[in-house]
Parts: structure tokens; C-alpha cells; sequence
């Protein structure tokens, strides 16, 4: 059992994730801010099927709007 458990994580762990389509790629340019440490990130480009917000110290960034 231990065994067959240890070989479907290693074929779990082995199996690429899927190809993302480049023209479901969105141009976009949103900032982002850790509430925990104060690092800033700016996407330049998303996936709009997976709408989250990045993740930095395990924590969901905070959107920051500039003008």
C-alpha cells in the first residue's frame, strides 16, 4: 500500500501541468502590493481563466490602483 501510494505521487509529481493557450493571454497592467513584507508587483500579462490575485509570504496580494 505504501508502496502504490509512493508511485501515484511520483507519477502525480512527474506529469507536467497543461499548456497555457497564448491567445487566452491577456495584456493588462495591474499592480500589486504584499500586505505582509511591502513588495510590489506589476503584471504586465494574465490568464484571465484563473482570476486570483498573485501570492507572495502565502498571502493573497492586495490590488494598488495608481492614476
Amino acid at each position: 500500500m505504501i508502496w502504490r501510494g509512493s508511485l501515484a505521487v511520483i507519477r502525480m509529481l512527474g506529469t507536467p501541468p497543461p499548456e497555457v493557450d497564448p491567445s487566452d493571454i491577456v495584456t493588462v497592467d495591474q499592480d500589486y502590493k504584499c500586505t505582509v513584507c511591502g513588495a510590489e508587483l506589476t503584471m504586465r500579462a494574465i490568464n484571465p481563466s484563473e482570476d486570483k490575485p498573485p501570492k507572495h509570504c502565502r498571502e493573497e496580494m492586495d490590488p494598488v490602483w495608481r492614476p
